[in-house]
């Protein structure tokens, strides 16, 4: 399972900002999974995107129709087929089992990705986690949001600091394997910094992380890659 937090937190609250957290947490999990990282993979997300959907469908699609989702997959030989609706093919019979390779050149493996998260979460129960008040209060205030703040205060009125507390604990709700963090020191005051960089070192999945401040990659990380000049270089410690 993947938890992806963007460095604008605005990305993730920007729809919910007269909710509190207890309901924005209730919304975005309703089904047992993040519908915020289904909507991410799933959606195109520029026109040129749409675009290339549309002239792949015309080659790859069958009868020229888009992707509409994916409902199923199997293995056959060695390899993953999932199971394809297809734009204006209601019928359940008229659905297919496609290769990963015929869906990167549909331009939606994201939505194989979409489902085999939603798959995930089945497999490990995050569905049947509750999400009572008790539940989603316990969880947050582990991230230094107490029962007032989740319970009865719009989102809308959290400082900076609050609202990346908010997304690190929203992100972490289904329990990830993997947590990939762009720019995570971005409006998070030196106490709450210091406590994230605490928590992802004790985390025992995988955490990725984007960011200018070597501090906090130092801190974090076993692993480091420079990004610059056109280059991904690795670098060696201590260099």
């Amino acid at each position: 399972r993947l938890a992806y937090i963007a460095q604008q937190h605005m990305f993730h609250l920007s729809e919910f900002l007269s909710s509190t957290p207890y309901i924005y947490v209730q919304k975005r999990f309703k089904n047992g999974y993040d519908e915020a990282l289904q909507e991410r993979l799933t959606k195109p997300a520029s026109e040129e995107e749409v675009k290339f959907r549309k002239e792949a469908a015309k080659r790859w699609g069958k009868y020229a129709k888009c992707v509409k989702n994916i409902v199923g997959r199997k293995i056959q030989g060695n390899e993953m087929f999932y199971e394809v609706e297809w734009e204006e093919l209601d019928d359940p019979k008229q659905n297919t089992f496609e290769p990963v390779s015929k869906l990167k050149k549909l331009g939606v493996v994201g939505m194989a990705k979409a489902y085999d998260e939603r798959a995930a979460a089945q497999t490990a129960g995050i569905d049947q986690r509750p999400l009572s008040s008790k539940e989603i209060v316990k969880h947050f205030e582990q991230f230094g949001l107490d029962e007032d703040m989740v319970m009865n205060r719009n989102i809308e009125g959290f400082s900076a600091g609050q609202k990346s507390k908010l997304t690190l604990g929203a992100a972490f709700w289904v329990k990830p394997h993997i947590v990939a963090l762009d720019e995570p020191t971005n409006y998070i005051d030196m106490e709450t910094l210091d406590a994230l960089a605490k928590a992802l070192n004790r985390f025992k999945g995988a955490v990725v992380v984007i960011s200018h401040s070597k501090p906090f990659v130092d801190a974090v990380c076993n692993e480091l890659w420079h990004v610059g000049d056109m280059k991904v270089e690795k670098e060696v410690k201590g260099k």
